[in-house]
């Protein structure tokens, strides 16, 4: 079985990486601005295995013998190998400021039917199914490791964005019911963790309705259903799907947002909390302690609690919310309000770490299927700085690239109030030659606006064996590669260290210089900053700059490191990789 690589495989190359290499955090930082963020989007349980004693909890089963039906379990990743990769530098050498983490709240114990034909478990490895937002999840790692993370990244000048979903908890499984005694179902906990596959015969209703298990849940008598969420938070059967904002998502309970009625904790986490005690401490967040009890609110605002619990004691940067149209506008501003009073809290009572000195508030990007990169003001009104932009171009074009880069800049950087999130590669969407992940890198990471890397863009990871199954979308969700495909990773290192040094790329107005060369400027709040790009076939080429660097002006090809004069408005570069990168050189 294929598993996430440990870090014990690797020990003896990293001890020699810290023998002749500096803390990373101890270098100048580049000004940050949201316009101009490169966001590594990361899941954690696919990216490294720092410790293999977090790997198999709450009676979850991580092999069920063959990478097939093993892939949406729990592969190992965890916290504690996010943190060594920040020690490494690997984040600092892409030019990576923001990390967005998938969920690390305490997920559903138990797994649902896998894609369409229920022929693998499928666990909330992901993080969309949390079952508890006070508590992080032992697969990922503890409270302490995650304060680890975040105060390490933050003085790498990293910030660090979080899934968050208003719309739903996770699914109800059969181990769960079994821990917690609802639904009527009749197995212990070793029957409920194993996988029992295929589907009801001849049913004609979707699949995640008749999936062969269901049949061990009472669904005929409500009351056993008095130990899961209640009537109070979740909508009935009878209630959903009568628009949007009612709609099951695939079959996932679905929370009574517009509900403004008080009501009490759910009997689901009042038992478990009951049943825990002080053993959990180390997984439970401190700031949401005070929000684990009954306290006359309607179902949304206990979960906004308990988010803003999680801004509130780590600090956390900004929220990448989930299903955005499903929920009321109002929810998603209540959420942005109470972050950002509980962002100013943390910097109160942290004002030693590096995030309390920064001064931008919680950001908040989302999803709205196959939305570009207009303006949305209703969002906007909201707190949303941006939706994430699925239209940009996946073929790496060269050629016609200028064209988008030109479209992005005069529309997104000539105003303050809207950005973007271009990405190539998504959680369920990979339309891109994995092949040429060195031309579409350079169509990215020279974008105009915020860009998010898929973990595992910048070495052209393939797609794992979940691709085989009957959801493809878990092929995208595979194991991080290490140490394959260098050439890639180093192009889009170049490039990504570029970006990050130069706020004129992602936030600059954009120049039309000629002969696909490209100039960036950017001059606000005393900040000024150029660059000229030029994408060419030649070995050698001449680059226009005139208007953007005076002649006898020395300037650097950020990506080969060559230095040259300017004369008569140009100069010339080598170009690796058809890109050749213009900057100037402080004298």
């Amino acid at each position: 079985m294929k598993r996430i690589c440990s870090i014990t495989t690797i020990l003896f190359s990293l001890v020699l990486l810290f023998s002749c290499s500096p803390e990373k955090s101890k270098t100048k930082q580049p000004t940050f601005s949201w316009d101009n963020a490169t966001v590594y989007f990361v899941y954690v349980d696919r990216f490294v295995n720092g410790s293999t004693e977090n790997d198999v909890n709450y009676g979850r089963i991580v092999d069920y013998g063959t990478d097939y039906k093993n892939t949406a379990t729990f592969h190992g990743g965890d916290l504690i190998g996010l943190t060594q990769k920040l020690r490494e530098g690997y984040f600092t050498d892409l030019g990576i400021n923001a990390i967005w983490v998938t969920g690390v709240y305490e997920q559903i114990h138990g797994w649902v039917g896998g894609g369409s034909k229920n022929d693998f478990p499928h666990y909330a490895y992901h993080g969309y199914y949390p079952m508890d937002f006070t508590m992080i999840d032992k697969n990922y790692g503890t409270i302490e490791e995650f304060r680890t993370f975040v105060d390490l990244a933050h003085e790498q000048g990293i910030r660090i964005i979080m899934d968050v979903g208003l719309n739903h908890p996770g699914y109800n499984t059969l181990l769960d019911a079994v821990q917690y005694n609802f639904g009527g179902v009749k197995l212990n906990e070793a029957e409920a963790a194993e996988h029992i596959d295929k589907l009801y015969e001849g049913k004609d209703l979707p699949h995640y309705k008749i999936y062969g298990y269901l049949r061990h849940f009472d669904f005929e008598n409500d009351s056993v259903w008095d130990n899961w969420w209640g009537y109070d938070w979740i909508r009935t059967a009878d209630e959903v799907d009568k628009d949007v904002l009612t709609e099951s998502i695939f079959g996932l309970p679905d929370f009574k947002t517009e509900k403004t009625e008080a009501v009490k904790l759910p009997p689901l986490l009042k038992n478990k909390w009951a049943m825990e005690g002080d053993d959990f401490q180390p997984w439970v967040n401190p700031s949401a302690v005070k929000y684990r009890k009954d306290m006359d609110l309607a179902p949304t605002d206990y979960v906004i609690k308990w988010i803003s619990a999680w801004v509130e004691e780590f600090g956390i940067d900004g929220f990448r919310c989930d299903v955005v149209e499903n929920i009321e506008m109002f929810r998603w501003k209540q959420l942005n309000e109470e972050c950002n009073a509980a962002l100013a809290t943390y910097r109160k009572n942290n004002p030693e770490k590096a995030a309390s000195k920064w001064t931008d508030g919680v950001w908040m990007t989302g999803d709205i299927w196959d939305s570009g990169i207009e303006y949305r003001p209703d969002c906007a009104d909201a707190g949303y700085a941006s939706i994430v932009n699925f239209t940009f171009p996946k073929d790496g074009n060269l050629n016609s690239i200028g064209e988008v880069w030109q479209e992005y800049a005069d529309y997104l950087n000539t105003r303050d109030d809207w950005n973007t999130l271009t990405y190539l590669n998504y959680t369920y969407k990979r339309d891109v030659d994995i092949n040429n992940m060195i031309d579409n890198g350079t169509t990215l990471l020279l974008s105009p606006g915020a860009i998010q890397i898929f973990y595992g863009d910048e070495v052209a990871r393939p797609v794992g064996a979940g691709f085989q199954t009957s959801d493809p979308a878990q092929g995208y969700r595979g194991d991080m590669i290490w140490g394959e495909n260098q050439d890639v990773l180093v192009h889009w290192q170049k490039l990504g260290k570029f970006r990050n040094n130069h706020l004129s790329v992602g936030a600059g107005k954009q120049i039309d210089l000629g002969d696909n060369t490209y100039a960036r400027t950017y001059e606000k709040d005393g900040i000024t900053d150029k660059v000229v790009v030029k994408l060419t076939n030649e070995a050698i080429s001449t680059v226009n700059v005139a208007g953007i660097f005076k002649d006898e002006t020395k300037v650097r090809n950020a990506y080969t490191g060559e230095e040259k004069f300017v004369k008569a408005g140009t100069v010339e570069f080598s170009a690796n990789n058809k890109v050749i990168l213009v900057e100037g050189v402080d004298n």
